[in-house]
């Protein structure tokens, strides 16, 4: 189960889990960012140096901030040797809550840039890390900590590890500059990013540096599924600027500090030309409102859809987010996936149906504030976030404060109980996945599931694992020493997730519930949905209705085996219209649309 805290910049994210991360994936989805770049024609370009040539060799260091603070730094060291390729070495030093890491690695490559070995030996995230990884003729052998095996891969991959920044020159490197336009380059194992020159941008250094002469710096985009990272490179063709604008993230090399905030300008406009698009097309039958949320020490930033047809007041429904930090969208960064939108495709569905739905970006993440909370607050806090929600939705004279109903998915299923529980006024909630066990056991189902499906290890080593496993999570729920354990897993929504116990909420809630569910779900097993149904039932809640959709996994996607390993091969990236006729019809039912 995936923390709270972001564990590594989204860029990274996806990483196989054999390299850097023997976490579980969360019952969940993470944030976006639009797809399409605002971008000159590649004609009005003047040519731009080469990203591969010898002006990669030498020494550099990174400087890492985040929202304007300084968050650590790198240093590298680039060798090449006579014969050709090149031979790095390098430290990284990052220090985020959730994400700190301390590592000495290494990287070989050919006169290509095509890697060849890569090595790892340091902490992430406070986990010991020993890490190798050979690649060769489409088969890397890899040792983890000891443990060994094979990974197939696609040949002259590109490789890319967690919050490791050089890593990404020499990426950008594969990029041919005199073919220009937009290119996808292979990433280890099996994955593609894209990248594309967007423009020139000519820059006067600040500072004691005033007097240098203007340099002029070459932006890119590099695109992973939905995750934009910008590079800015010199006249030598090296990266000295990296941003990713979702997280206010900035990595520059030393020597161009005093070039940054004249850069400034030209990050925001590029972070702008990126940004998701939530407006509604003019033909749409309803409108997109930009609003902001106040709630207690953060400020939410959302979008109101409110239908063209019919009267005021109308009714209303609130989405919320499942686990880790998500965009309103909801949408998850797996190549495959880019278009996956849920909370959009429900919101407009909704809307065209007389119903105003508001989501917003949670706490920490896209326009919404609160960064800086995210080491402390637990399920009960986003609680209170969708609390907020309610009550600015009540202020508003276009909105029937009667008839307003909550959907949540996955972690949302949790929070949309905690408020019906507490807000008798509420019309009613929807679980799309919502969880009927405590969370220690849903990890342990997810464990199962994913070591069970794993080829390469033996019986006695699986149960090794899940028993591990176990004993990791009972040491954090009974707060335990957690010393020796990852920073991922010491945060307060963590231990809170673990212990927190959704049956006694669900029989506490009066109003109309409707859980849908996945059959093929593997993150949160469809028998939950059951159980849920039970105890709301025998608490003498009336109108519960549950809806298992036979061929669904935890996205609400048709799947084959609902693995997540699945989720970068699925058929679609769009919910069908059987669950959106199943949620709209009961809404509409429940909230008395005429």
């Amino acid at each position: 189960m995936k923390s709270r805290i972001s564990s590594f910049l989204v860029i990274l994210l996806f990483i196989p889990e054999i390299i850097f991360s023997q976490q579980t994936p969360a019952p969940s989805k993470l944030s976006s960012q639009k797809e399409t770049l605002a971008k000159p024609e590649i004609s009005a370009l003047p040519p731009a140096p080469p990203l591969l040539s010898s002006a990669l060799c030498g020494k550099g260091v990174y400087l890492f901030t985040m929202n304007g603070q300084p968050v650590g730094r790198e240093s590298f060291e680039v060798t090449c040797p006579p014969e050709g390729g090149f031979s790095v070495s390098g430290h990284t030093d990052l220090r985020v809550p959730g994400a700190t890491v301390d590592l000495e690695s290494t990287l070989e490559l050919d006169k290509s840039a095509i890697p060849s070995k890569f090595t790892a030996k340091g902490t992430m995230a406070g986990n010991p890390t020993d890490q190798v990884l050979i690649l060769k003729d489409g088969t890397a052998k890899a040792s983890f900590s000891g443990s060994q095996r094979e990974v197939p891969y696609t040949p002259g991959s590109s490789f890319v590890a967690p919050n490791i920044l050089y890593l990404l020159t020499f990426l950008a490197a594969r990029y041919d500059t005199r073919q220009g336009g937009p290119q996808e380059i292979p990433v280890f194992p099996s994955m593609k990013m894209r990248m594309e020159r967007l423009a020139r941008d000519e820059v006067q250094a600040t500072g004691i540096m005033a007097q240098a002469k203007p340099e002029s710096f070459d932006r890119y985009n590099l695109q992973f599924g939905v995750i934009s990272t910008l590079l800015w490179t010199d006249s030598k063709g090296r990266v000295a600027v990296m941003s990713v604008p979702m997280q206010n993230f900035v990595a520059v090399r030393e020597e161009y500090l005093g070039f940054v905030d004249p850069l400034r300008t030209a990050m925001a406009a590029a972070a702008k030309a990126v940004e998701p698009d939530y407006s509604a097309s003019p033909d749409a039958a309803f409108t997109a409102e930009e609003v902001m949320v106040k709630s207690k020490d953060v400020t939410l930033a959302g979008t109101l859809l409110l239908p063209k047809k019919g009267k005021a007041p109308f009714p209303a429904v609130i989405t919320i987010t499942g686990s880790g930090q998500q965009t309103r969208d909801e949408p998850i960064p797996i190549p495959g996936l880019e278009k996956y939108r849920p909370f959009r495709q429900i919101a407009e569905s909704l809307a065209s149906q007389g119903i105003a739905v508001l989501r917003v970006d949670d706490r920490g993440i896209g326009k919404s504030s609160g960064h800086e909370t995210l080491r402390n607050v637990t399920t009960f806090d986003f609680a209170d976030d969708t609390r907020s929600q309610v009550v600015y939705l009540r202020s508003r004279p276009d909105i029937d404060p009667n008839r307003i109903a909550l959907v949540g998915h996955s972690e949302g299923g949790i929070i949309a109980p905690l408020v019906a529980s507490s807000d008798p006024a509420l019309a009613a909630i929807v679980l799309m996945a919502g969880t009927a066990k405590r969370g220690d056991a849903v990890i342990i189902d997810q464990s199962a599931d994913l070591l069970d499906r794993d080829p390469t290890l033996t019986k006695e080593e699986k149960a090794r694992r899940l028993a591990e496993q176990q004993a990791m999570l009972r040491t954090i729920a009974e707060g335990g020493d957690v010393s020796k354990l990852p920073d991922t897993v010491k945060n307060a929504w963590y231990k809170n997730f673990l212990t927190y116990d959704p049956l006694p909420t669900i029989r506490k809630v009066r109003q109309p519930v409707l859980i849908l569910q996945g059959a093929l779900d593997r993150q949160v097993t469809a028998d939950q949905a059951a159980a849920l149904e039970k105890a709301a039932l025998e608490a003498g809640n009336k109108s519960v209705s549950v809806h298992v959709f036979p061929s669904l996994n935890h996205l609400f996607l048709p799947a084959k085996t609902g693995s997540f390993n699945e989720y970068t091969s699925l058929a679609t990236s769009s919910i069908g219209d059987d669950v959106l006729k199943v949620l709209n019809d009961w809404l509409r039912e429940k909230l008395r649309v005429k």
